[in-house]
C-alpha cells in the first residue's frame, strides 16, 4: 500500500526550516507535532514532497539537529510540486462522437436481453421455486388444522426416528473403531 502525501504533515517541517533559518532541532519538531509518531511521519511526508533534509548527529546515534540545503522559496513550491505529478496523470483526452457511439454499442451488447432459450430456463427455474414455496405453506397450513392428538402421534413418529437414526450412527462408529483395531501398520 502506497502512502499519499498529506501536505499538512509535511507542512509542520516546512514552517520550522523557515522560521529557524533551514535547521530545527528533534525537539521543536517533538513540540510542533505533539507526539513522536507524528514527528517521524512529518519528517517523512517532508521527504516524500521533495525537501532533502539531513540529520546532524553528535558523534553517535543521537540527531542533534535536522537541515536542508533547500531554500525557503522552495520549500514553500515543495508539496505543491509533489501534488502536480498526479494532476498530469489525469490528462484528458479527445473523444470523438463516433467512439462514443461504439462505446454506447458495446455496452448495449453487453446488456441485451438473455436469448429465448434462457428466458425460458429462468421460467422453469421460478416456477419451481415458486411450486416448493406454495408446497411448504401448503404443509403449515396441514400442520395449523392438526389436533393435539395428531400432533403427540406425529411428535413420537419424529421422536422414533430420530432414535433409528441415533443408533445407525453409532453402529456405523464402531464397525469403524472395530475396524480400526484390526489394522496395524508396521515397517
Amino acid at each position: 500500500m502506497a502512502i499519499k502525501l498529506n501536505p499538512t504533515k509535511a507542512n509542520f517541517v516546512i514552517d520550522l526550516l523557515k522560521a529557524n533559518g533551514n535547521t530545527f532541532t528533534p525537539d521543536q519538531l517533538l513540540k510542533v507535532t505533539g507526539n513522536e509518531r507524528r514527528a517521524r511521519s512529518a519528517l517523512s511526508h517532508a521527504r516524500m514532497a521533495g525537501i532533502k533534509l539531513e540529520a546532524v548527529r553528535d558523534g553517535g546515534k543521537a540527531v542533534v539537529s535536522y537541515r536542508t540545503t533547500s531554500t525557503p522559496t522552495a520549500l514553500a513550491a515543495a508539496p505543491k510540486a509533489a501534488a502536480k505529478p498526479k494532476a498530469s496523470k489525469a490528462r484528458t483526452k479527445t473523444v470523438t462522437a463516433k467512439q462514443i457511439s461504439s462505446e454506447v454499442d458495446a455496452i448495449v451488447a453487453r446488456n441485451k436481453s438473455p436469448s429465448k432459450k434462457s428466458d425460458e430456463a429462468v421460467k422453469a427455474a421460478n416456477l419451481k421455486t415458486m411450486r416448493a414455496v406454495s408446497a411448504k405453506q401448503k404443509l403449515q397450513r396441514i400442520e395449523d388444522r392438526l389436533t393435539p392428538e395428531q400432533r403427540a402421534i406425529r411428535e413420537s413418529f419424529y421422536a422414533s426416528e430420530a432414535e433409528i437414526a441415533a443408533e445407525e450412527k453409532a453402529a456405523a462408529r464402531a464397525s469403524v473403531q472395530e475396524y480400526l483395531k484390526r489394522e496395524t501398520y508396521s515397517e
